[in-house]
């Protein structure tokens, strides 16, 4: 197996069922209220798309029971909107109050030293960080943020790369190069 090329990956990722999925269900939250009205979007929150069916969570049993005699009508709305079209909507009040549980679990000084760590600041999530739409955002933000990390990062007396700065502490030098020096 040979390497294929970026575009082929990003292909790849297009295509997988998982991607597709999550891109539904961005079209459909983004174009919610527009099949709706802004009105009953304010009542109503998509929930997750199983099966080509939408799961909306409502603020009461009573909306419903109204939501769930409007279906049709939506769902007709919405397939026109999004790419992928829904066979039916679900309507329950029963997640309307329940809300993620998110813990932050702190992180120790010796994961943020380690080269793969990227910690989001809250001046990264307000202005730098872009919503991820596409394969290509995904990688243009990985790439971004690849560069801000060597920026701050110490260079290699040896081969001049970037590399952390815990690598130079230990060994005076990269881990590439120190390994050189083993064999």
């Amino acid at each position: 197996m040979g390497f294929s090329g970026l575009r082929s990956l990003i292909t790849d990722i297009e295509t997988h069922p998982g991607w597709q999925a999550r891109q539904q269900f961005g079209q459909v939250t983004e174009y919610w209220p527009k099949a709706v009205g802004h009105l009953v979007a304010r009542q109503t929150k998509p929930v997750s798309i199983q099966r080509h069916v939408l799961y909306v969570s409502v603020a009461n049993a009573s909306w419903a029971q109204t939501l769930t005699l409007e279906r049709r009508r939506i769902l007709h709305k919405l397939n026109h909107l999004v790419k992928m079209p829904l066979e039916d909507i679900r309507f329950s009040s029963g997640q309307w109050h329940t809300k993620p549980i998110r813990r932050a679990q702190p992180v120790s000084d010796w994961i943020k030293a380690h080269p793969s760590y990227i910690g989001i600041t809250t001046a990264e999530t307000s202005s730098e960080q872009l919503p991820v739409k596409t394969p290509e955002d995904a990688y243009t933000q990985w790439v971004a943020t690849k560069k801000k990390q060597q920026q701050s990062q110490e260079l290699c007396p040896e081969c001049h790369c970037s590399c952390p700065p815990g690598e130079i502490a230990r060994w005076a030098m990269c881990s590439i190069c120190i390994v050189k020096t083993w064999k």
